[in-house]
This record gives structure tokens, sequence and C-alpha cells, in this order.
């Protein structure tokens, strides 16, 4: 395991239709865990070959591309034709309200380079 520093991660997908504008743009939440960025991106590699893409969906074939900027296309085909694709997306925390000096403006519990609050004045 690599020396990184751990933070909180989060691993997303969404669900798109090559066919129909209709039957995408659905996000759920796949899996969220501390860990390093190596850890980070090894779960994701292994989200994009395991996502289950339908409930009583029988997959053929399973074609997982790893896109320029980070995400993974994953493209499933069904036995009786079907298909079923998903963008997976890794995220990293940022800001959490919940840090003990939240309140107060500070950054407490979020990464050093974490943007802070925004004055809205």
């Amino acid at each position: 395991m690599g020396g990184g520093r751990r933070e909180r991660w989060i691993i997303t997908a969404e669900r798109v239709s090559e066919r129909n504008s209709e039957d995408g743009g659905f996000l759920e939440a796949v899996s969220e865990f501390d860990g390093t960025r190596e850890e980070a991106e090894r779960a994701m590699e292994e989200a994009a070959r395991t996502i289950v893409v339908g409930t009583f969906f029988q997959e053929r074939r399973r074609l997982v591309y790893r896109q320029d900027d980070g995400s993974y296309l994953v493209r499933c085909t069904g036995r009786m034709g079907g298909r079923h694709t998903r963008v997976l997306r890794l995220g990293r925390l940022v800001w959490d309200s919940a840090a003990k000096d939240a309140a107060d403006g500070g950054l407490a519990g979020a990464p050093e380079d974490a943007p802070g609050p925004v004055d809205s004045r």
C-alpha cells in the first residue's frame, strides 16, 4: 500500500442512454470510503468491472473504457440484445459542514487544499 494521504472518496455511477435521452440521468452512489488516491483509483476500476447494471439483466458482454478525464464508461450488452451504459466518476471530499469548526468558517477535517466557505454577500 502506498504512503499517500488518506482522504474521503465517493464513486458515482450515472445511467446514460445511447438511444433515448429520457432513459438517462439517474445518478447513484456506488461506494464511499476512506483511502489514498491510489486505493481510490483501484476501487474505481474494480467498480467499473463489477457494477450491477440491471436487476434482471443477463449480461453477455461488458466493455470498460477509461476516458481522458479519468471517468469510466461501462457498456453492457445483454443476452436478449438490450444495452445498459453507465459513466462512473471518482470524487474526493473537499468540504464537510459537520467539521469541528465549520460553523466558524474553519476547515477542520477538510483536505488542506479544500476551498473555504463562499461569501454570498
